[in-house]
């Protein structure tokens, strides 16, 4: 084999590396910066946080849209809104809820008054 065709089988090898490195960077990238929602465990109930890789975005400790301030009852009503807001949010929504949205899922609601 000539010194030409080693040459250029080094250059091939690197740039395939190179290219495999980055498509692995990238990976790693974009799963820091997903966009999800965690349920947060309040004394007297729950909420969520929307969080982009490790920073918080939304802290909603009461249930969006209702007067005072109430808490969900159970981690799954919880889930379910910071679920709404996630879709509203991928599809390029604002993430502002109002009752009719909170009603559509079926939320119970104590008075934390």
């Amino acid at each position: 084999m000539s010194s030409r065709a080693k040459f250029n089988m080094v250059i091939a090898l690197f740039l395939a590396v190179c290219f495999v490195c980055l498509f692995f960077y990238q990976k790693v990238v974009l799963n820091d910066l997903a966009i999800h929602c965690e349920v947060v465990n309040l004394k007297v109930g729950y909420g969520y946080q929307i969080l982009r890789g490790e920073k918080i975005l939304i802290l909603q400790e009461f249930i969006p849209g209702l007067p005072g301030k109430q808490v969900f009852k159970t981690k799954d009503e919880a889930l379910s809104v910071a679920n709404l807001v996630l879709g509203k949010i991928d599809n390029g929504e604002s993430p502002i809820l109002m009752l009719s949205d909170i009603s559509k899922l079926d939320i119970s609601t104590i008075s934390n008054n």
